[in-house]
């Protein structure tokens, strides 16, 4: 078994928490938006009115269900993991490099399960009374690619924000996470206020891109945060 190998086990050795809690997440708030459109349906009649279903292509709980649980895996991957890999031997580079594969193996299974669900939405007519969950203007109404690109990319952030935070709070300390929190909301409210500032020069390329320009967005920013958790846990102590 590879040094890289080894430590993608030692992610995967709680599968659960690993890789089937997060579709577990997706089927909770499938279960909580079908609920909330039944109750709807009791007032308006079924199938829901096409009023009620075009406001639910605005139910963005698939993009805000995962990240907060995927976050705290990745930051306990990069500190519970890290003194026991050393400890067998391995390297900090293969150690983030073979958690690095499972963070892409948790992403995949969230990204095909949404795009499963999806399907049977898509299938069943929204579920046989119009309710919708993952055929959302938020993941391209209906488009598989998309909504696919966009569940992958939510994950991969969030799993090395959560790691990098992490790496910083065994490097460093608590301090230097508020200090490193308030340095990126400080960039977020820099980047905000540049593009407002710029809205009448860019309006028209970025309404055309559209989500694909969110979904640019969060790649450049998952690269940001896997380049920091990797320089960050080259000086870290065990």
């Amino acid at each position: 078994m590879t040094p890289i190998a080894a430590n993608l086990r030692l992610y995967l050795a709680n599968r659960t928490w690993a890789v089937f809690t997060p579709i577990y997440i997706l089927l909770i708030m499938l279960g909580l938006s079908l609920i909330i459109g039944a109750l709807i349906g009791l007032a308006t009649g079924y199938p829901l009115p096409e009023g009620t279903t075009v406001q639910m292509r605005m139910n963005n709980g698939a993009l805000y269900s995962v990240p907060g649980f995927l976050i705290s895996v990745g930051a306990l991957a990069m500190n519970r993991n890290f003194s026991m890999a050393l400890a067998f031997g391995s390297t900090r580079r293969n150690f983030w490099l073979g958690t690095s594969v499972g963070f892409l193996v948790t992403s995949l299974t969230v990204a095909l399960g949404a795009v499963v669900l999806l399907g049977l939405e898509l299938a069943t007519n929204h579920w046989f009374f119009g309710a919708r969950a993952f055929d959302v203007a938020a993941l391209g109404d209906g488009n598989v690619l998309q909504t696919f690109a966009t569940m992958f990319v939510v994950s991969m952030l969030s799993l090395y924000l959560g790691a990098f935070f992490g790496t910083i709070y065994r490097a460093f300390g608590p301090i230097w996470v508020t200090v490193a929190a308030l340095g990126i909301g400080l960039l977020l409210a820099v980047t905000a206020a540049f593009f407002v500032v710029s809205w009448d020069e860019m309006a028209v390329s970025i309404m055309a891109l559209g989500a694909w320009l969110v979904l640019a967005v969060g790649a450049v920013a998952t690269l940001l945060s896997a380049a920091g958790s990797y320089a960050v846990n080259r000086v870290a102590t065990p």
